[in-house]
């Protein structure tokens, strides 16, 4: 809620500054909001357009609209975007019609002043130490991984249906043409109707990947957009910032919903990685030569500590502790 007083505070700022009343201090407390982010230079850029309009009234001979406007988007956006406008000779108009001109633009500055400063109340969803699931506002199901959370709004809106992730999850999204489901996570945006499908976007992970169950999947980055159907995996390189896809082999990505992990001649290497996923670990392997040390097992409803031991007899190799890592060490597999 500090927040959301503190925008409230700049809009009222706003007026002063556009009136020349604004201290040094308030107009450089103003110039730091309006330059922190897009949607405040585009919140900042409309109120001045209104206050600039709503001047036409009073002072339409003297005032040059253009040059003002000009003024602004040559400060707010670059120059390439800015697009003239030729004016018309100036006839005078009927003093009602000029009233109603200005009645008009006081009244959309208004709605446009009402629009900016209502906030929207958020909801965040938290995973902890177990996972959480639970059902959104509009009927769908989240089931979070460990030390994940969603947030969205209390009353999601007539057009979409966009949360916020972090870390991994599972939805079955409820469908609705005429509102997508729309998820954003690290430079991915996620968009469905209705299906079910998986999200690993946790923060030290090279990737993030979209696993679909049922349905289909539209999956953007940039000018980057596949779309996954059915068994399909999207990946997004983090580092490059690629986007592919492909026929998805990977059966235990949801092995920490299902407390089964199912690995069939598997590498090392990629057990690691579901290991990780699953119970939120931190193992790696000590050499190149064990990654590729397969292993054909079963777990399920086993813990960490088990597994790791069954693993350490099974490939004679070692599991050593260093601090909250785990590092299997060995010169080979058997």
């Amino acid at each position: 809620m500090a927040e959301d007083k503190n925008h409230i505070d700049f809009i009222d700022l706003i007026p002063k500054y556009l009136s020349g009343e604004a201290s040094d201090s308030e107009v450089k407390r103003l110039e730091q909001w309006v330059l922190s982010s897009p949607e405040n230079k585009s919140q900042f850029n409309q109120f001045k357009k209104a206050w600039i309009l709503s001047g036409i009234e009073g002072n339409y001979q003297q005032l040059d609209i253009d040059k003002e406007w000009s003024d602004v988007t040559g400060q707010l956006f670059p120059k390439n975007n800015i697009v003239s406008i030729q004016r018309k000779p100036v006839r005078r108009i009927n003093i009602y019609l000029r009233i109603a001109v200005a009645v008009a633009l006081v009244i959309a500055a208004s709605l446009w002043l009402y629009r900016s400063i209502s906030t929207v109340e958020y909801q965040e969803l938290v995973a902890q130490t177990e996972i959480e699931e639970d059902q959104l506002p509009d009927g769908s199901q989240i089931a979070l991984n460990q030390f994940s959370s969603l947030k969205y709004p209390e009353k999601l809106s007539s057009r979409t249906r966009k949360v916020e992730l972090k870390g991994d999850a599972f939805f079955e999204v409820e469908r609705d043409e005429s509102r997508p489901f729309i998820i954003t996570t690290q430079n991915v945006e996620i968009e469905v109707l209705g299906t079910s499908f998986y999200v690993d976007s946790r923060d030290d992970q090279p990737q993030v990947q979209v696993i679909v169950e049922t349905g289909s999947v539209a999956v953007t980055t940039g000018d980057n957009k596949i779309v996954l159907e059915s068994n399909e995996i999207g990946i997004y390189e983090k580092a490059t910032g690629q986007l592919t896809k492909k026929t998805n082999d990977d059966v235990n990505y949801l092995a920490w919903k299902t407390d089964v992990l199912v690995f069939e001649e598997t590498i090392l290497e990629r057990v690691v990685f579901d290991l990780n996923r699953k119970f939120h670990s931190q193992i790696s392997i000590e050499s190149e030569v064990l990654k590729s040390c397969p292993i054909s097992a079963t777990y399920e409803n086993k813990s960490l500590e088990a597994i790791i031991k069954i693993i350490e007899k099974t490939l004679n190799i070692k599991a050593e502790t260093k601090g909250e890592e785990i590092v299997f060490t060995g010169e080979g597999c058997d």
